[in-house]
């Protein structure tokens, strides 16, 4: 006869339905809504995110004054077009962006992480051993993705002063998101006067809002560029398998590093791999650019601290946060500063030659955006742009 002691393991199903941390494990692992898990993704970046800031009725209504008469500079200073939908801005702390961010963020990461899936799911080793982990990591793939994603959302949410801060066409249409308890903060870490802060960063946020609506087509050419990248992506299975069977659930801080800094499953380098990031990396290099000389230009004559707020941004941009290496580490991209550099003397040359008429061209069509060549060569790229 067999008693407890000879399997002490061996429990009655039900006991596994009742006990919350069973249950909330078997939720977990049975996760059936895609490559990631986005119920852990939201609770992580909930969590990481989290701060007690609040946001009063009049700092809001002040913020959506902001973002209008950033609209207006802006489209008075450099000629784009205003676009269809009214702009509904909104002023949130980290922990509120962290708990949309799920939503905007998902367009960009379910394709990389399906190409995760499938690459977990065709790797076949032939050491028994190896299979079992492999198996394991198939099955636990979206709870790892989610954490991942959730610790990249989440660190990202206290890095950011707008939504747009990562220059991406992720935005819902109309939508305009200030994160007021940041931008207070990089005003007072820089000594800047706290309400032109609050409308360079509306400024900011509303130069992206018109290129991503006004111009529709660099949307649909970024996630063009974007799924070319990641067809091109290989992962080191070999690497995640090791990671896996050495991961020692009882350390906080290989956890951590597993799931969050490092991550589970890292990229491989590869001459096609680079090719197409470059492409992406170039165009939103470019955007963000040009986004900063029409910042440059509507702030001019309109706010006392331009200068000073143009230094301090680039000086913030300077150093890599936590946000942006997690960022870099899972998608890959990274506007790093010698790429920055390059896109901004392109910008300001083309401005000094031929104004906002010439740089206005970048956005006729998808042809008329810089090659390698013409980046280090603007009056080039005048030259053939004027030709069409």
């Amino acid at each position: 006869m067999r008693t407890v002691d000879d399997q002490p393991f061996d429990l009655p199903p039900e006991v596994f339905r009742r006990v919350p941390l069973f249950a909330e494990i078997a939720r977990a692992l049975s996760w059936q809504g895609g490559p990631v898990n986005w119920d852990i993704a939201r609770q992580v970046a909930g969590a990481v995110a989290s701060d007690d800031a609040e946001i009063d009725s009049r700092d809001a209504e002040e913020a959506r004054a902001d973002v209008r008469l950033a609209e207006m500079w802006l489209i008075q200073a450099t000629g784009l077009p205003e676009p269809a939908a009214l702009v509904h801005p909104e002023a949130l702390t980290p922990s509120g962006w962290a708990d949309r961010a799920a939503d905007r963020y998902r367009e960009l990461i379910d394709p990389l992480a399906q190409r995760i899936s499938t690459a977990v799911g065709g790797h076949a080793p032939e050491d028994p051993e190896q299979q079992m982990v492999g198996q394991a990591l198939r099955h636990m793939a979206p709870l790892f993705l989610g954490i991942q994603t959730g610790a990249m959302l989440g660190a990202l949410s206290r890095d950011m002063l707008s939504q747009y801060d990562v220059p991406l066409p992720l935005g819902t249409e109309g939508s305009a998101v200030l994160l007021l308890p940041s931008i207070d903060a990089f005003a007072g870490a820089y000594g800047l006067d706290r309400r032109e802060a609050r409308i360079w960063a509306a400024l900011h946020e509303s130069a992206h809002r018109i290129q991503f609506e006004a111009l529709p087509w660099i949307r649909a050419h970024f996630f063009a560029l974007y799924h070319n990248y990641v067809a091109q992506l290989e992962f080191d299975l070999r690497g995640a398998m090791e990671r896996l069977q050495s991961l020692d659930l009882s350390n906080p801080e290989q956890l951590r590093d597993a799931l969050g800094e490092s991550g589970l499953i890292g990229l491989v380098d590869s001459p096609a791999i680079r090719s197409a990031l470059d492409r992406v990396q170039d165009l939103v290099a470019t955007i963000d650019s040009y986004a900063d000389r029409a910042v440059e230009a509507a702030a001019t004559g309109r706010l006392a601290a331009a200068a000073p707020l143009a230094e301090a941004s680039a000086r913030r941009r300077a150093d890599q946060t936590r946000g942006e290496r997690l960022f870099q580490q899972f998608i890959g991209l990274d506007l790093g500063p010698a790429r920055r550099r390059s896109a901004e003397v392109f910008t300001r040359a083309v401005l000094a030659s031929g104004g906002w008429r010439a740089l206005n061209r970048l956005w006729d069509e998808p042809e008329n955006l810089p090659v390698a060549a013409e980046t280090g060569d603007p009056e080039a790229w005048i030259r053939r742009v004027e030709r069409t």
